[in-house]
């Protein structure tokens, strides 16, 4: 049966190459390596060099743009300055889609998350919430006492170690805490953990953080089935796409969980003195406004796939504005 399997994958591939051979025109293509039949310039990608350094290495032999293809998919290596403010500056939307993967397939909502969304209607409406409403400057100098706030309690559990007497302390997942209470408290305007004191508190905590890894930074890097689709065709991905499958599931699950308590909460504090207006929003909180007005563009999976994407991203850019800040 596996002899029968590995016939049927070389003759279809057999059949693609010799289709592909015989009707492909002739493309005015930037310089390339020579490629080799299936795999392309795959083979000029070799372990234990990384990745980078690999292209960096042909891109000084080829040139400032050069064309590669990794399987089945091709490939455009910009190095230059000025070609990259060519491809994101004057032709920034002809660069703008994205390309399919069997992760974005799972992870990205159909694709309405706007890091991973076509040019378009959605992409449009998506980046302009975005820049005005989550990563303008305002809106990053409004969250600053919480990053301090929570700086005070990080400070505050190191003094509580320090008067238990001489004891080691485990930084990492402390600084750890710190962000994801942070990204937190910006997303659904509550801590994901409480403050940590006691070994039992720390491995509870432990168990919330690579949770939350899981859950936020699932592992999105290209697999042997995006370079050749025809693997997936035949049920070689079937490993990969039930892990994603699971992983996608605990997400969807915590997030519509999020939105849900949210929800509730702003029923039931809709007629008390304090209101959402009165302080600062938090991001799900915007977004439910935004549902109300907008329920047919402004689903509960848009919500989700906006949230995913700036929690992603909130933890590198608050923490690097506000370490120059400081």
């Amino acid at each position: 049966m596996e002899n029968l399997y590995c016939y049927l994958i070389a003759f279809l591939l057999s059949v693609v190459l010799i289709i592909k051979l015989g009707f492909t025109r002739q493309q005015n293509l930037p310089p390339s390596p020579f490629a080799l039949p299936i795999i392309g310039h795959l083979y000029l990608i070799k372990k234990p060099v990384p990745f980078y350094q690999a292209l960096g290495s042909l891109s000084s032999k080829y040139g400032p743009i050069m064309y590669l293809r990794l399987g089945a998919r091709p490939v455009l290596v910009v190095s230059s300055a000025s070609a990259v403010e060519d491809c994101f500056t004057k032709n920034d939307i002809i660069f703008a889609n994205r390309p399919k993967s069997m992760a974005g397939d799972h992870f990205t909502y159909n694709y309405t998350s706007y890091a991973w969304a076509d040019y378009g209607h959605i992409w449009r409406t998506l980046r302009r919430f975005t820049v005005i409403e989550i990563f303008s400057s305002n809106n990053l100098k409004k969250s600053f006492p919480i990053l301090q706030d929570e700086v005070h309690c990080l400070l505050h559990q190191l003094f509580t170690h320090s008067a238990s007497g001489n004891q080691k302390v485990e930084l990492k997942p402390l600084f750890s805490i710190l962000s994801t209470n942070f990204m937190m408290r910006i997303v659904a305007g509550k801590r994901g953990t409480e403050e940590v004191a006691g070994a039992a508190n720390m491995e509870v905590a432990k168990k919330f953080l690579l949770e939350f890894k899981e859950i936020f930074f699932p592992s999105m890097i290209t697999n042997i089935c995006d370079l050749f689709p025809i693997l997936r065709l035949i049920g070689y991905s079937k490993g990969i796409e039930k892990s994603y499958v699971r992983v996608q599931k605990m997400r969807d699950e915590y997030m519509q969980n999020l939105i849900d308590d949210i929800r509730i909460r702003l029923k039931k504090t809709s007629s008390s003195f304090e209101t959402a207006s009165m302080r600062n929003k938090s991001l799900i909180e915007t977004l439910l406004s935004l549902q109300e007005s907008e329920p047919e563009f402004y689903s509960d999976d848009v919500l989700k796939s906006v949230i995913v994407v700036s929690t992603i991203t909130l933890s590198f850019i608050y923490l690097f504005v506000f370490y120059n800040e400081w």
